[in-house]
């Protein structure tokens, strides 16, 4: 039977197979690699009919997340060694810094997170990834940690300190951190607004500089901090914290 019906973008494009997930379709629409009827298309929740001229630039490789790009943006920036490296990616979700990390040469990848089913096949089925899911941060095998050369963070509804000391405190020397800020879980509930924006910059800026010291109080160095060229999913201004940790003694 003929079906007529309109349906959302993401959906129509990952079964029409343009891309693996719609998740990854979502990314491509934000790009601006998508048009229907000769414009570009930005919303998901835009509505595709059978009669509809769908195009699709699929010249531009589209990541399983959006946070790819965040973590593509500091390694760029710093010019970053991943090559033959063992990483560990905390907060991994459907594995956006993970795939970055394999992209720059990573030989292997733990991916942690607290949730489960999130991480795209791909990267599932990749025997570089080493997949540990229904594990919470400050629950890692510190094994794991002292194994790793360069370790990523991007996690959600935890304050950072309260989430990596121990990740931090037993990471070997010059283990490398990449770690992704979001204020709205830095600054108090009375901080935000309605809607999830932190708006208050002097407050967030302290928040950045007390993490800072705090980076360096766990014994890190070479701390670098930039802004990410990508908000948040609910429109927060996001930083991105690179160190080196290095040996006390």
């Amino acid at each position: 039977m003929w079906d007529d019906k309109k349906k959302r973008l993401d959906i129509w494009l990952e079964e029409n197979n343009f891309y693996t997930s719609r998740n990854i379709a979502s990314n491509a629409i934000k790009l601006g690699l998508i048009s229907i009827n000769g414009k570009i298309i930005f919303k998901n929740s835009a509505r595709v009919s059978p009669f509809d001229k769908v195009l699709v630039d699929k010249n531009q490789h589209i990541y399983v997340s959006r946070s790819a790009y965040k973590l593509q943006f500091i390694i760029h920036k710093l010019s970053s060694k991943i090559s033959d490296l063992t990483c560990l990616d905390l907060g991994a979700s459907t594995g956006g810094f993970t795939e970055v990390l394999l992209e720059y040469g990573a030989s292997k990848v733990y991916c942690v997170d607290i949730g489960h089913d999130q991480l795209s096949s791909s990267l599932k089925q990749n025997p570089k990834v080493i997949n540990i899911e229904r594990t919470d941060v400050r629950e890692v095998s510190l094994d794991i940690v002292k194994t790793c050369d360069i370790i990523t963070i991007d996690l959600s509804f935890i304050s950072l300190k309260k989430a990596i000391q121990n990740i931090v405190i037993n990471s070997k020397s010059d283990t490398l951190f990449y770690i992704l800020f979001k204020p709205q879980f830095e600054v108090g509930r009375a901080d935000i607004h309605k809607n999830g924006i932190v708006k208050n910059e002097i407050l967030v800026w302290d928040k950045l500089l007390e993490f800072k010291r705090w980076l360096i109080d766990q014994g890190m160095d070479e701390i670098k901090l930039f802004k990410s060229p990508i908000l948040g999913k609910d429109g927060n201004q996001e930083w991105l914290f690179f160190g080196r940790k290095y040996d006390k003694s």
